[in-house]
């Protein structure tokens, strides 16, 4: 014979549980709600000592337990239940999506987890399958604390035009670091952060959507937070919200040389950082300065004006308004200006300058 246990309304809202009430036939083992209680081995950080922020992955032991109605392990529940990571992070590659869960629980579960920052948590659910859709009851994890990345560890790829932490709303790692504005855009600006300068990846465009306001070049950013997008495999930072601090000057740009620009991993390393070439070929202008005005220069003497290799775009229409490209034909220049990336322009790589002073006959 099965018993059932009604649950009661009036319980439910003296003890401020939800208002949908639903019978539990423990007899038969099915019931609802259903919750699951997540407990973490080991250390998850605190807000004032996070964890080390990790690109690979890290590894959580888990204890998980479903539970009953009456906050007792649901000893009669058995199956598969789902795992997540939110709001940032994910399961690292490999890792199982789901967990067995035996007689109410499964305990000293491994499970590996890669680029989480910020407060998170690991979740489990009980999703069953479309021809035997679960509960859908949630059990998550104690918040798991990691430092926030910094631009470097937003940046860093083995895949060039690519972010490893692309769609994610991330708060840069600013403590301790100096991160300054090396170009003022009409849709944005360029952050650099000067303490990873030998390393590569280490800056970004903000992407504020409109000509930023409060800030100019050489400003220090002491906060910023955004979402992180690729933008035909330029990264940029969607819009963010930012806190100027100081100034700086003297800001010196890095050269691209003909070694590096054909080379595109060499390149995305210095993707939207201050760069100058020297005494690069002035091609004659085609269709893309009539469409886009960008117009090409060879950084490598032995490039191809035609398709663009050995070469990159310089835009300047809006900023160095006094300079006429087509003046310069098949001359030689010194240009600085902040580097992009745009997948569908030939050559890919861009170089954006500031005002008439970026572009300078290399004779000078």
């Amino acid at each position: 014979m099965n018993t059932k246990h009604p649950v009661s309304v009036l319980a439910l809202l003296l003890a401020g549980g939800p208002a949908c009430v639903q019978e539990i036939d423990k007899s038969t083992g099915k019931v609802a709600p259903l919750t699951f209680k997540v407990e973490v081995e080991g250390e998850v950080g605190s807000e004032k000592a996070p964890l080390i922020y990790s690109g690979s992955g890290r590894q959580f032991v888990l204890d998980i337990r479903a539970v009953d109605d009456a906050g007792e392990t649901a000893t009669w529940f058995s199956g598969q239940v789902t795992l997540d990571v939110a709001p940032r992070g994910q399961l690292a590659a490999g890792q199982p999506t789901t967990i067995t869960v035996t007689e109410g629980q499964a305990l000293g579960v491994p499970v590996e987890v890669m680029r989480a920052h910020g407060a998170t948590n690991i979740w489990v659910e009980d999703r069953g399958t479309e021809e035997a859709p679960g509960s859908y009851a949630t059990g998550l994890s104690p918040t798991i604390h990691v430092a926030h990345p910094t631009l470097r560890e937003i940046n860093e790829t083995d895949i060039p035009a690519s972010s490893p932490l692309n769609g994610d709303f991330v708060k840069v790692n600013a403590e301790g670091r100096t991160l300054v504005v090396t170009g003022i855009a009409v849709d944005g600006f360029y952050l650099t952060d000067l303490t990873d300068m030998a390393t590569g990846y280490n800056a970004i465009f903000a992407h504020t959507h409109s000509r930023p306001k409060g800030i100019e070049q050489g400003s220090v950013i002491e906060d910023i937070i955004g979402t992180v997008v690729e933008f035909y495999g330029f990264t940029e930072l969607s819009f963010p919200t930012y806190r100027v601090g100081g100034k700086l000057s003297n800001l010196v740009p890095v050269q691209i040389t003909s070694d590096l620009v054909d080379d595109d991993q060499a390149m995305e390393k210095l993707e939207s950082r201050l760069v100058e070439v020297r005494d690069v070929t002035v091609c004659p202008l085609g269709d893309g300065y009539a469409t886009f005005g960008q117009w090409v220069v060879l950084v490598d003497p032995s490039g191809n004006c035609n398709n663009g290799k050995g070469g990159v775009n310089v835009v300047s229409a809006l900023s160095a308004t006094g300079f006429d490209p087509a003046d310069h034909v098949g001359g030689k220049l010194n240009i600085v200006g902040d580097l992009r990336y745009h997948a569908a322009a030939r050559p890919s790589w861009l170089l954006y300058t500031r005002d008439d002073a970026d572009i300078q006959s290399s004779s000078q």
